[in-house]
């Protein structure tokens, strides 16, 4: 699984609805405490609610907040209602798998693949938004994760010098 944007604000919502469970936190608070524009943020939020992570209170004395205890909101959760997979492959996804003709002998599936999704599992599922909660409580962001996150540009970036260097080896052999 990797990280996208999106999850770190989740999770920057998550950790600040979390921090403070005992009353309903405005669109415009979260916005001013993550940093989040609010058309974003929105956007999070409506995926949150509509997951079960996080209830709605519409009026003048609404706002969101966590649907259950900060301890018992795991970011496994909040991945999940981000509708976003979990897996590394989609051939080892539990909520949308791809037929692999391979898959009954892929070794790097059943030994690789199936594992890493497993532990990606339970890392999520061990991990709540009381954790979350305390980075907030201790001033920490997510503002440096977001420029650690993995962009296509970099990623593409990586294969050309292979490539080059692959090209290179066939001229000289």
């Amino acid at each position: 699984m990797r990280l996208l944007s999106l999850d770190v604000y989740a999770f920057q919502a998550v950790g600040y609805l979390g921090a403070h469970p005992e009353r309903w936190i405005t669109a415009a608070e979260l916005c001013a405490q993550t940093g989040l524009r609010r058309a974003f943020m929105v956007r999070v939020l409506a995926s949150l609610v509509r997951g079960n992570v996080v209830l709605s209170k519409k009026g003048c004395s609404g706002g969101y907040r966590l649907a259950r205890a900060p301890q018992v909101v795991t970011l496994y959760d909040v991945v999940r209602s981000l509708e976003r997979p979990v897996a590394p492959l989609s051939c080892v996804s539990l909520s949308a798998p791809s037929q692999c003709a391979a898959a009954q002998c892929c070794q790097a599936r059943q030994g690789v693949y199936e594992q890493l999704r497993a532990a990606t599992h339970q890392v999520l599922a061990r991990s709540t938004a009381a954790d979350l909660a305390r980075d907030v409580q201790g001033g920490v962001t997510y503002d440096t994760c977001l420029k650690h996150l993995w962009h296509p540009q970099f990623e593409s970036a990586l294969h050309r010098p292979f490539e080059g260097d692959q090209a290179q080896v066939l001229a000289s052999g």
